[in-house]
């Protein structure tokens, strides 16, 4: 993994929201999602490494009220997801 995940952060963000929309998150409202952050791992107790973590904060109201994080390898092919 190298500049290329910078390069296409965008990409990365966009997929983050696509597989959000695909999550059955019907307790919330959300009517904002802010693009976070994107982070290379190294090392983490239960997700495989390296991978490509992207961070979504998620907004009801103007009230940030959870966290979505996907996981990629470098392929962009799905690892995990997390919603908090």
């Amino acid at each position: 993994m190298d500049l290329k995940v910078i390069q296409c952060k965008n990409e990365y963000y966009e997929l983050a929201q696509e597989y959000l929309k695909k999550m059955d998150i019907l307790d919330f409202n959300i009517n904002e999602i802010i693009s976070k952050s994107i982070s290379i791992l190294v090392d983490h107790d239960f997700i495989p490494t390296p991978c490509i973590e992207i961070k979504l904060d998620l907004f009801e109201n103007q009230k940030k009220t959870a966290n979505y994080f996907l996981y990629l390898n470098e392929n962009k092919e799905f690892i995990d997801e997390f919603l908090y």
